[in-house]
């Protein structure tokens, strides 16, 4: 009945420019999903029931169980990554309701609820924030991350703007790694698929003395065949090649205070494989076409990209009396460097060769009330200095160069801080608020042959944000809660302005969630059954569009979203655990006069721009329907236990740009894999699957005046994997 009544409630009727076929495909994927998920609601009690695992997160900046948090969580432990087979922080999708993950050249590209960006203008930020280890990465570059020594994954979705604040407009990915123990342990992993992708992993922890214990993890991918053929160089793809190094020292100081130190060095090598005609019977401004094999593309030039990430960071902990204080210090590097072929042909009309780098320094002081009084607080101060430079060079023509330079600084000040207050012993109010300084300058050159045009400008944007919240505990693991929060993105100047002037700087994003929820545990905490509607009301969306061959920023008047999430975990018995998530999405440009529309030439190559009002169009990377279904079964065998996985994810597709000329398709996903674990827990061997159906869907695409480009997903990929801990 609950799962029924909200999806009933969470959808309108369709907006004029969707058919009615696909309303009628969604009315029944919709039905059938309530079916499913009410068939686990109302499965009677079997026999014996395993425990579903209390995962602690830190939502609200202190360690709680994610079900007392009254905010829309996924929460995802190492044992729950490991046995879906969730190797980085893209395919996070699987097990994330509303969450859409792509890559572009190297960069990250999350979006929550139909939130994100796009944008490849360095010195611009995600609106779907990343943390590690409580540490903010501004660089979309730097947050492409391999899973190898993780203890949990945080992804909370709606503003986060009051304790985590930067940017986080539509919501967060906090990846918690593991901190070093005194106790000896480790594991060593290897692992060969399809391709000849090889994947090594190693961890290592120990204590040195009583007080210093200290960890080491290494991880390192080399795929040597690429997934397609480059058509016009006739050669294979290039593949890949990634490796991070990241160690841990712990110091306990004394009874009340502790030191974390973390380093981190990070290295990728991938194919870009944005360089293909998205659409048959078009012509790219080079001269390329669509090859008809989807990993396929036509480019003059190897397509690669290569990223690190330096990081260094310190965590100081000490309690007193009443509080305790965290200080967290962290200074980060992100360099992308990357080739691409924007003409789509055999011949060097429009090739990009791009460097930009971010360096950012942060400081965070925080306070957290302790013990267990009706108040409990947190307050904190944050302060940020980002460098964020660009080196550009297009080559038009072999003796014709247009190139860009620019550095954009960020210096960010802020102040927050949020109560909780038991109103009685079952309901608590939660009142949070956080100021913001934003100061961005900008200064760079535009060159053209030899005629060099220097740039200088500055803007500075100050904005409050909040949330307000009331939580009521029906009765025991059953909690209700209902929010009101205001998210804020800074504004920020274009880094890829080719017009030898300083350009105006997009305003601030300012998204204002109104958010009702359930969480529930039940049959002696078998079955788990979270819930949330919500409703989303957007000034200024920031949105990218090549237009002429430059990169502009710009914004959407007004935009609106709503829609519904159920996720569902049930041990139908002590060996079978199924979990089950769907989410709902409609959005809309409200407000969007003048908006940019690319379409095919009539005739000749490449595309042409105009204008339209975009009003009543969907936004981008929002599909209506997804949905993630695993099942994982486990047998005690003579020789260990045998793990058995199978996950679905299901996509109903989505517009790539706001014009809705472009469209993913619907997808679906399926995995597999088969695990034994020795009876001494020493040893793990494992086969595994991905994308078994073969599906074609695409990470990334661009419309722009060169033509349609799109990024492919990888394809059917198979392989084996062992593993020994100690």
């Amino acid at each position: 009945m609950l799962i029924n009544s909200l999806l009933s409630l969470s959808l309108p009727v369709y907006s004029n420019n969707i058919n009615n076929r696909r309303g009628l495909f969604m009315h029944k994927v919709k039905l059938n999903a309530a079916r499913l998920l009410g068939a686990f609601l109302i499965m009677p009690s079997l026999a014996t029931y395993a425990e579903l695992e209390e995962v602690i997160v830190t939502a609200q900046k202190r360690a709680e169980n994610v079900q007392d948090v009254p905010i829309a969580i996924t929460a995802a432990s190492a044992s729950m990554l490991e046995k879906t087979g969730i190797s980085g922080s893209d395919e996070l999708t699987q097990v994330v309701p509303n969450l859409q993950f792509s890559r572009q050249v190297g960069s990250a590209t999350p979006f929550i609820r139909g939130v994100g960006t796009k944008n490849s203008s360095v010195g611009d930020e995600s609106s779907v924030s990343t943390y590690v280890d409580g540490v903010y990465y501004s660089s979309m570059a730097g947050s492409v991350m391999d899973f190898n020594n993780i203890e949990r994954v945080e992804v909370l979705r709606g503003p986060q703007g009051t304790l985590f604040g930067r940017n986080a407009t539509g919501g967060l990915i906090h990846v918690i790694t593991k901190d070093p123990t005194h106790e000896t342990s480790g594991l060593l992993g290897l692992s060969y698929g399809s391709y000849g992708e090889l994947r090594t992993d190693a961890y290592a922890s120990t204590g040195l003395t009583d007080s210093v214990a200290i960890d080491l993890s290494a991880f390192y991918l080399n795929r040597d065949k690429g997934y397609g053929d480059n058509i016009t160089r006739g050669e294979e793809r290039p593949g890949e090649e990634s490796s991070s190094l990241r160690s841990k020292v712990l110091f306990d100081i004394d009874d009340n205070s502790s030191l974390v130190l973390s380093a981190l060095r990070a290295n990728r090598r991938s194919d870009v494989g944005i360089a293909r005609q998205a659409a048959v019977g078009t012509t790219a401004t080079g001269g390329g076409t669509n090859t008809g094999d989807y990993q396929d593309i036509n480019t003059n030039q190897e397509p690669l990209a290569d990223t690190s990430t330096d990081s260094f960071s310190g965590k100081y902990r000490r309690d007193f009396e009443h509080f305790e204080l965290i200080s967290t210090t962290a200074k980060t590097r992100s360099e992308l460097n990357y080739l691409l072929d924007q003409d789509s042909g055999p011949s060097e009309v429009v090739n990009f060769y791009i460097r930009q780098y971010t360096e950012q320094f942060s400081q965070e002081f925080q306070l957290n009330s302790t013990g267990d009084g009706a108040l409990q607080w947190t307050a904190g101060l944050y302060y940020l200095n980002a460098d964020a430079a660009y080196d550009d060079t297009v080559v038009a023509t072999p003796s014709a160069n247009i190139g860009v330079d620019s550095l954009q600084e960020t210096t960010s000040y802020a102040a927050y801080a949020q109560g909780s207050y038991d109103i009685s012993s079952a309901t608590k109010a939660t009142l949070g608020a956080r100021y913001t300084k934003d100061k961005r300058e900008l200064s760079g050159a535009t060159t053209v042959g030899s005629n060099v045009a220097p740039f200088t400008a500055d803007e500075s944007w100050t904005s409050p944000s909040w949330r307000l919240a009331l939580d009521h505990e029906l009765k025991d693991n059953v909690l209700l809660y209902a929010s009101y929060s205001r998210g804020f993105k800074s504004g920020v100047y274009n880094t890829l302005v080719v017009t030898g002037s300083a350009p105006e700087p997009v305003d601030p994003e300012e998204l204002d969630a109104y958010e009702v929820g359930f969480k529930g545990d039940f049959l002696d905490r078998s079955l788990r059954v979270n819930a949330s509607l919500f409703y989303y009301d957007f000034q200024n969306l920031q949105l990218q569009q090549i237009l002429g061959g430059a990169v502009f920023l710009f914004n959407v008047g007004d935009s609106e979203m709503y829609g519904a999430e159920v996720e569902t975990q049930y041990y139908v018995t002590d060996n079978f655990d199924i979990n089950v998530a769907v989410a709902l999405l409609e959005t809309e440009y409200t407000n969007f006069d003048a908006g940019p529309v690319i379409s095919p030439k009539s005739s000749g190559s490449g595309n042409e721009q105009s204008f339209a009002d975009l009003a009543g169009n969907e936004m981008t990377r929002a599909p209506k329907f997804t949905s993630n279904i695993s099942a994982n079964y486990r047998q005690d065998t003579a020789l260990g236990e045998v793990n058995y996985n199978v996950s679905y994810y299901y996509n109903d597709g989505f517009y790539w740009e706001p014009d809705n000329r472009t469209e993913q398709d619907s997808y679906d996903v399926l995995n597999a894999e088969v695990a034994l674990t020795t009876k001494d827990e020493a040893w793990r061997f494992r086969l595994y699957a991905r994308n078994m159906l073969d599906s074609e869907y695409s990470y990334y695409s661009q419309q722009s005046t060169f033509g349609d480009f799109v990024s492919a997903a990888p394809p059917a990929t198979y392989g084996v994997a062992v593993r020994y801990s100690f």
